[in-house]
């Protein structure tokens, strides 16, 4: 057995219990932290301060997968993809509202509350990209974002900046978001619809559309419609690495 896999299988046996803060520093150790559990406990994430968190905090668990999460990043075994993307799978796993299978995420993706998203199976996030949660944001199977998109579901009132409204966000199987892209709250993006490098999606998006520009609007089809996995063949890497095969 290699490094990396048993890197891996260490990580498995500690997320085998709940992740406490004795845990969450074991797992650190592995990565290279020195961090106590009690240091560990009185660590506040920026999701800590927000209103919402008064009316959907973490638990100790999420708290600590999402600190582990941010700190992957910041180590070389983090650069690993062998052991980054599956070891991704196992904290989305449990910090997630729902993670479902073959989820694949590059390096440099964030978020603020984890437990607002919801996956289906062969999602995948290239790196980069910034989901804001606080609404709820759910993506169905083979979704697709690709460099630097953000997802946004929560506004701020003009007035008062702790005024906030949620509206989730819904992205739809084999949809498509191209590199930088950007989808507003309350919008639902398709059945394999595409959004365009740049755009900024403010309205729904039909299914199986492409839209371009800001605000972004309708171009065209997609060329093909279909919700058979070999007809696009949706996964992030080659030979569909890391993915379930269907």
């Amino acid at each position: 057995m290699d490094y990396t896999q048993s890197k891996l299988q260490t990580m498995q046996r500690l997320f085998e219990g709940t992740v406490d803060y004795a845990r969450a520093s074991l797992v650190l150790a592995e990565l290279g932290y020195a961090v106590s559990a009690e240091e560990l406990a009185s660590y506040r994430l920026w999701t800590d301060y927000m209103p919402l968190y008064d009316v959907n905090p973490y638990t100790e668990e999420q708290h600590n997968l999402h600190v582990i999460w941010e700190l992957l990043d910041k180590v070389p075994l983090g650069l690993n993809c062998a052991f980054a993307i599956p070891f991704r799978q196992m904290i989305a796993k449990r910090l997630f509202k729902r993670c479902g299978e073959g989820f694949v995420c590059a390096d440099g993706c964030r978020f603020n509350f984890g437990n607002q998203i919801e996956l289906g199976d062969n999602v995948s996030w290239n790196m980069g990209c910034y989901i804001d949660a606080k609404g709820g944001v759910v993506m169905d199977d083979y979704c697709m974002l690709t460099e630097y998109v953000k997802i946004f579901s929560h506004n701020h009132s003009e007035v008062d900046h702790m005024v906030r409204t949620y509206a989730p966000v819904h992205i739809g199987a084999y949809a498509k978001l191209f590199t930088n892209c950007t989808v507003l709250p309350g919008v639902t993006v398709g059945t394999g619809a595409m959004v365009a490098t740049s755009a900024v999606v403010t309205k729904d998006v039909p299914a199986y559309t492409l839209v371009t520009g800001i605000p972004a609007k309708p171009q065209r089809e997609r060329q093909v419609q279909s919700l058979d996995p070999a007809v696009y063949n949706q996964y992030m890497l080659k030979d569909r690495l890391f993915q379930v095969k269907k």
